[in-house]
Formats: structure tokens, C-alpha cells, sequence
């Protein structure tokens, strides 16, 4: 081994801590890095083969008539269908702890043949025995049973009847039940008989034989079925395209990757800033020894590679630390999104495609950010550094208003020659200041838009001024109910209007909606309220609320619109094959509220043919509590059944709160623990710029110590400059924070319900970040000036 990287070896070993420090700064970029790009590999490999798994519909058409087994065998033989099946899909409620959740029964034509729409066995009977049901395995949770329990279950025409769960079953085309607040099962049509229901199969749900993923082609090629069955005699209700083969939450979960992708790659940029930083102040303390090396012969380019070969050592241990803790950290990361999304993990390896860029960005980038510092420290002539005295060679400063500012008498003399010092290095200045403020605006950003979602899910009750949600499966005279409702002890609003299921009606003949087959995901709403209605508070963003009652105008809220939807454009809604045509008045933005369009009760029960009936009914209280609603809403339901209306679904506002909240969370904790990083390497980046600081004048405070300044001045002339700092770093890093704030804001609301997160301030994250930098300045100041009174006045004056 030569003796220059016997000196690269000795420099790694020299000074443990500094180094220490170096390797962690570059390992949690490495780790953040390796962590989202693993998780999201995985993820997003195992989110397509769960989907495309089940197989999915192309098209599911409903009809109103029951189909028979023969129809959808002839189905299958027609041009461009490469199979076809039937099934049915209703919506019931189940009884949980005398309380009420929606149930979405799914019945099935052949349990032992299944084709289109799979699940898989998770566990008990493969097939339900009539009077039992299969249930989605995140259900249990929901239904609080376990395998072998009784559920009451109640269907639109029958009384609670108890429902045994005979096995579990896996199906990834829905959302948890836990996040949906509701429950799924799968039953036979014999048990939906026992259940009360007469309804037979009215769902044929098809895959088409090429073009699979074009929407268009599958319209088309749905259209042509729905043809062919309306001359057999058959009414086609509507038609489900949901978007082809992509899982209903492959938008969002790309779109949530993508941030964090990008501020894992920001950190390893900014611990590579650090690490650049603290390059530069090893060359200044080896200034000399780089003198006396290029006095014996060596080069710029020599010199240059020792310390590039020492950083290359520092990457590869960083490497080999953050490697293995990101793997780990990739696994908690995608089993946690893998639950939220209810995907099975059939291969949890990690593609070694991460593994390349993992360690590529954690050497490449490091490299790149120490070349400028060793190769501007390298080029120093013999003379140059052979006379270097530790004192800063820097030109004077004649910036105006520092100067100004650093007369104040008032300041006193130790502050004011602090407020010089820390313009002194411009450079490394900004690099500071840039560090530091880009890692608190981020930290800050994260909590702002944590505490903007939150404010978001606060406006579902401040939009909603009613706390419990009643939807009946039969319109009832409103007259007759709503006196009993008011009657109840705490009601403080009730009312009553309509919400039906409809579709934008386009060119064509038939209904097209792009529903999942959830029924949420994808549904389009028509909610028919009293013009001064006092269950809703609308948010307007443009145009205005309904204003005449036999008007023929609609309001829609920022789901259901589109962007050729303009003020004063007519608009076609089709519900149950009847078309209605309504003008646009104005635009609202709902939270947590699926595409609707609000019209006048009186306009809608017009077109409908439905004056004085309803089948919502909403219900306020004077205190919103949750356990007071849940109290009242047993209420609110004894007084429907003693008058034998059927309740479809009763959703109090926590339970629709709480089912938003769940799409979000692991967001918002993601972008929390980014934060906590973004945090680490600005403190480690704020303690380096002062230790270098210090290194370099370490001469210097040998000059201070022999003209007489005690210790304590020059602690607190170097405690002054780090708070200085601080306090920069802190002021850019709010304005920083703002602006991303509302960057991030509109992403992520836009994402979730279109609905932009407002500018949300949060003095908690300022508080929390001012401690960090007021702590991080403390620590990296005072072991400098510890340091630096320790050294004799000889010491310092012959340091080299």
C-alpha cells in the first residue's frame, strides 16, 4: 500500500465522530431512498397482480330483468366477448353491538367455477351453505365475529335474520372494510331468497377479447351487447366501465409514491451538502499538509483523488449501514400499504433494479456534491498553502447594511463582530442557510399539511350541519315522519330529500357510469334538497345556490364536474333510464362526498313523478358528540320501524369522518417521519458549518486570547454567530415552508377528493422546529467553544 492512502486510511480513523456524523448524514438518504423505492416496487408489483388477478370485469351491464344461466352462456359466443357472467349485487345493513353498518351483499351464480370478479378462500367452506355467507376477511374486524358467528342481517323487504359466517374470503378489487366503515359477504341466490329478496340475477358482467385497456373499446363493445339483449326483450338499466385494469386506488397510491420519492432523494441531497461541508473543512485543516505534499511533488489531481477516494470509503460504509436498515424499513413500508389497500403479498422481494439505484444515488451523489470543495482545495499553490495562518483570507466586507448593522452600539461589541463573522464566507453561508432552511421547511411543510388535512376532515361537520344520514329503500311521505323525528328530546334539524343514482347522460342510448364494483368508488349522485336547505352549509366556489324551486337548475360539486362544464351549460342526468335536463348554477366543493349534483326537491319530485316523497332523511342534534348521536340514532330507527319504513343505510357523520380519515393516514405519518429526518441532517448540518468555522480560525482566537478576550467572549462570539445563523435559516425555512405548503396541499387534496388542503400554519411545527435549531445551535456551538478555550493562547497561535 502507498503511503498516501496509508494517510486516506489514518484520516478515516483520526477523528471517529466527524466521520461518524458523515457516514449517518449519507446513510438516511441512502435509507429513505432504499426505503420508498423499495416499498413502492413492491407495492405497485403486487397491487397489479392482485387486481388483475380476480380478473376484473370490463363492463358489467344491469338489467332490469333477471338473467338465466342460458343467457349468459350466449353471451359469451357474441364477437369480441371473451367471457361473460352473471351475478347480483345489494346493498343491506348488518347489526353490530346494536349498532347499524351498511353490508354490501354480493351473490354469486357458481362458487366452484368462478371466472370474472375472483376471490380467493381464505379460509372454512369453499361455497356457502344456504343461510350462510362468505365475508371479506377485513370485515370480521368490522362485523366484530369471528368465524362461525351470527350476524343479523336486513334486506330491503325482510326483518333482521341471523346470517352464520361459514369462511373467509380475499378479494382485492375492494377497499377494506375497516376504511369503508361497511361490510361485504358473498351468499347464494337460495340464501337471498331466505334473506326475503325475490330479485334474481341482474348483472351481466363481461371481459372483452382485445383492447382491454382502452375504455372507448369497451363501451363500444358494451354497447353492442346491450343491443343484442334489448331485441331478446331485455332493459338495460345502466352500464359499469370502470377505469380498465387499474386497481381504485392505483391513481392515488402512484401519486403518494412520487412525493415520497422525491423527498427521499432531497435528503440524500442535503446530507450530501453536509457532507461537502464538512470536506472542505478537513481540507482546511490539512491546508498545510497539502502544501507540503505538492512541495514534494504531488498534483492537483493526485491530491484531489486521495480525498475523493476517502469519501468514496465513507460512501460505501453509509452503503453498507443504510442498505440493510432500508430493506427492513421497505418491509414495514409496503405490509403497512399492502393492509391499507387489502392486497396479499404473493412476493415481497425487492427488485434489484432498487438495489442499483440505491447504491448509485448513495455514491454518485455524495461525489458529486464533495468535487467542488476538494477540487478548489486541491488547486491551492505551494505558496498559498505553505502560508496559510488559519485566519480568513476573505475579501473585506462592504455589503451596506451589514456594516450598518454591525455599528449598532446597542448590540454590544461581541454581537456585532458575531454579525461580521458569519458574513465572512459567503459561499459556505448560503450552503448553510440552504441546508438548513430547505431541511425546515420540509420538516415544517410535513406538519403544516398534517394539520391542513386534519382542518380538511373538520370541514365535513361544519359543511354537514345534520349528524345522522338516513337512506330509506322506499320513498315515504315526508309529512308523516318528519314531525315524529322532530319529537325526539335533542333534535335540533330535521329534513327530508332524495338521493338516487344517476348518470351523465352523453351520446348514445344507453346509461354509462364508471363505477366500481364497490358501488362508492366512481358513483355519480343526484341529491334533491329544499332550496334553503338546513342540513348543508354549501362551500360555493363559483355561481351560485339553487334559487327557484320549480326550477330546472343544478349545482354540482367539484367530483361531478368536468372541465367543459361551465356556468349556464345545460347538463343531462339520467336516472333509471329518464332523462333530465338541467342548467348550471353554480359549483361547490364538498368534503368526503362523492360526485353529486344537488337540484331543488320540488324540481327533481317534477321530472320524477315523486311530489311530497323522500328517501333521505337527515337528522341534527344539539350536541354532535359521537355518543350522544349513537344514542339518538337508536333512537331516530325505533321510530322507523314502528312505522315500518325500511332503512337502505343510516350513516352518522363520525363513521363517514372516520372512513375518510383511514385513506390518509398512512400519508400523513409517512410525510411525518420524513420530517423527523429532514430534521436530523439539518442539526448534523448546522454543527459541521461550525466546526469548520471554528477549525479555521482557530488562529485567530489565538490572536483575540493574546490582545485579551477571556473565555466567556469568545463563547459567546461563537455561540452569537451560531444563533445568528439560526435565526436566518429559521426565517427562510418558514417563507420556504409556506409556498410548498401550498404546493403540497393542492396536490394531495386534489388527489384524495379534489377538494385543494388550505394554507394551514402550524405553530406547533414552528415551535417544535425553533426548538430543534435553538438545541442544534447550543450543541454545535458550544463544544467549538469549549473546544477552542481549552486550546493555551501558544496553542492556538502555532495550530496548523
Amino acid at each position: 500500500m502507498t503511503i498516501r492512502y496509508r494517510k486516506v486510511l489514518r484520516d478515516v480513523t483520526s477523528d471517529y465522530t466527524k466521520n461518524f456524523m458523515l457516514v449517518l448524514a449519507i446513510a438516511i438518504g441512502v435509507f429513505g431512498i432504499g426505503c420508498i423505492l423499495g416499498g413502492y416496487a413492491v407495492v405497485n408489483r403486487e397491487m397489479t397482480a392482485n387486481y388483475l388477478g380476480t380478473r376484473p370485469a370490463s363492463a358489467t351491464i344491469e338489467l332490469e330483468q333477471a338473467i338465466s344461466r342460458e343467457l349468459a352462456d350466449s353471451v359469451k359466443m357474441l364477437p369480441g366477448i371473451r367471457d361473460a357472467d352473471r351475478r347480483a349485487t345489494l346493498v343491506a345493513r348488518m347489526k353490530v353491538a346494536d349498532k347499524w353498518y351498511p353490508l354490501l351483499l354480493f351473490v354469486m351464480d357458481n362458487f366452484s367455477n368462478l371466472r370474472i370478479s375472483k376471490f380467493h378462500r381464505v379460509s372454512g367452506a369453499a361455497e356457502p351453505m344456504v343461510g350462510t355467507m362468505l365475508v371479506e376477511r377485513t370485515a370480521l374486524d368490522m362485523m366484530n365475529a369471528t368465524e362461525g358467528a351470527n350476524i343479523a342481517v336486513k334486506t330491503r323487504h325482510s326483518t333482521p335474520m341471523p346470517v352464520r359466517i361459514s369462511g373467509t374470503v380475499h378479494d382485492p378489487a375492494l377497499a377494506p372494510a375497516w376504511q369503508e366503515q361497511a361490510g361485504y359477504a358473498y351468499i347464494t341466490l337460495e340464501t337471498l331468497r331466505r334473506l326475503g329478496e325475490t330479485q334474481g340475477f341482474n348483472q351481466l358482467k363481461i371481459q372483452v377479447s382485445a383492447n382491454g385497456r382502452s375504455a372507448p373499446h369497451i363501451t363500444r363493445q358494451a354497447g353492442a351487447v346491450s343491443a343484442w339483449l334489448e331485441k331478446r326483450g331485455y332493459t338495460i338499466h345502466e352500464i359499469q366501465v370502470p377505469p380498465p385494469n387499474k386497481h381504485p386506488h392505483q391513481g392515488q397510491m402512484n401519486a403518494v409514491m412520487t412525493i415520497f420519492i422525491v423527498f427521499s432523494f432531497l435528503i440524500l441531497i442535503l446530507g450530501s451538502l453536509l457532507v461537502a461541508t464538512s470536506m472542505a473543512t478537513l481540507m482546511v485543516k490539512q491546508v498545510r499538509q497539502i502544501g507540503v505534499m505538492k512541495a514534494i511533488g504531488a498534483n492537483s489531481r493526485q491530491i484531489a483523488g486521495l480525498y475523493l477516494f476517502m469519501m468514496l470509503l465513507l460512501c460505501v460504509a453509509a452503503l453498507f449501514t443504510g442498505i440493510p436498515l432500508s430493506r427492513w424499513a421497505a418491509s414495514l413500508l409496503y405490509n403497512r400499504i399492502a393492509m391499507l389497500l387489502n392486497l396479499e403479498l404473493t412476493d415481497s422481494s425487492l427488485p434489484f433494479w432498487v438495489l442499483v439505484v440505491q447504491a448509485g444515488a448513495g455514491i454518485l451523489i455524495p461525489m458529486l456534491a464533495v468535487a467542488v470543495p476538494v477540487i478548489r482545495g486541491s488547486r491551492r499553490s505551494v505558496r498559498q498553502a505553505l502560508d496559510n495562518y488559519g485566519v480568513s483570507q476573505t475579501r473585506p466586507i462592504r455589503s451596506g447594511w451589514i456594516v450598518a448593522l454591525s455599528r449598532i452600539q446597542w448590540l454590544g461589541d461581541t454581537l456585532r463582530l458575531s454579525l461580521r463573522n458569519v458574513f465572512r464566507q459567503p459561499a459556505r453561508l448560503s450552503l448553510t442557510l440552504g441546508l438548513l432552511a430547505t431541511g425546515g421547511a420540509l420538516f415544517m411543510t410535513a406538519l403544516n399539511v398534517s394539520e391542513a388535512w386534519n382542518d380538511n376532515l373538520r370541514r365535513i361537520y361544519t359543511q354537514r350541519l345534520y349528524d345522522l344520514e338516513i337512506r330509506l329503500n322506499e320513498p315515504v311521505q315526508a309529512s308523516v315522519v318528519l314531525p315524529k323525528l322532530k319529537a325526539i328530546a335533542g333534535v335540533k334539524v330535521v329534513e327530508a330529500g332524495s338521493s338516487v343514482s344517476a348518470s351523465i347522460r352523453k351520446d348514445g342510448p344507453y346509461d354509462i357510469t364508471h363505477t366500481y364494483p364497490d358501488k362508492g368508488h366512481g358513483s355519480f349522485t343526484i341529491q334533491a334538497l329544499p332550496i334553503d336547505t338546513k342540513s348543508i352549509k354549501p362551500n360555493l366556489t363559483e355561481g351560485r345556490w339553487l334559487s327557484k324551486p320549480e326550477a330546472a337548475e343544478v349545482v354540482l360539486n367539484q367530483l361531478a364536474r368536468s372541465k367543459d362544464l361551465k356556468l349556464g351549460a345545460t347538463i343531462t342526468l339520467s336516472v333509471d333510464g329518464r332523462a333530465m335536463t338541467w342548467t348550471i348554477v353554480g359549483f361547490t366543493e364538498d368534503v368526503g362526498t362523492p360526485a353529486t349534483a344537488y337540484v331543488s326537491s320540488q324540481a327533481y319530485a317534477r321530472y320524477a313523478n315523486t311530489a311530497g316523497q323522500s328517501n333521505l332523511l337527515r337528522v341534527g342534534f344539539n350536541d354532535r358528540s359521537r355518543a350522544y348521536v349513537a344514542g339518538k340514532t337508536r333512537a331516530v330507527e325505533a321510530i322507523l320501524e314502528q312505522q315500518n319504513i325500511s332503512v337502505r343505510a343510516s350513516v352518522p357523520v363520525w363513521l363517514l369522518r372516520n372512513a375518510i380519515a383511514g385513506h390518509m393516514r398512512i400519508l400523513i405519518n409517512s410525510l411525518l417521519a420524513m420530517a423527523m429526518l429532514m430534521a436530523l441532517v439539518g442539526t448534523l448540518g448546522l454543527l459541521s458549518t461550525m466546526s469548520m468555522s471554528m477549525l479555521e480560525r482557530t488562529r485567530e482566537i489565538g490572536v483575540m486570547r493574546a490582545i485579551g478576550a477571556t473565555p466567556a467572549t469568545i463563547r459567546n462570539l461563537i455561540v452569537w454567530e451560531g444563533l445568528v445563523i439560526g435565526v436566518l435559516s429559521i426565517v427562510l425555512a418558514v417563507a420556504f415552508s409556506l409556498a410548498l405548503s401550498v404546493w403540497l396541499g393542492r396536490f394531495i387534496g386534489n388527489m384524495s377528493f379534489r377538494t385543494p388542503l388550505g394554507l394551514t400554519v402550524s405553530p406547533l411545527a414552528m415551535a417544535i422546529w425553533i426548538g430543534i435549531i435553538g438545541i442544534g445551535t447550543y450543541l454545535a456551538t458550544v463544544f467549538p467553544a469549549r473546544r477552542a478555550n481549552r486550546l493555551t493562547t501558544r496553542e492556538a497561535l502555532a495550530y496548523e
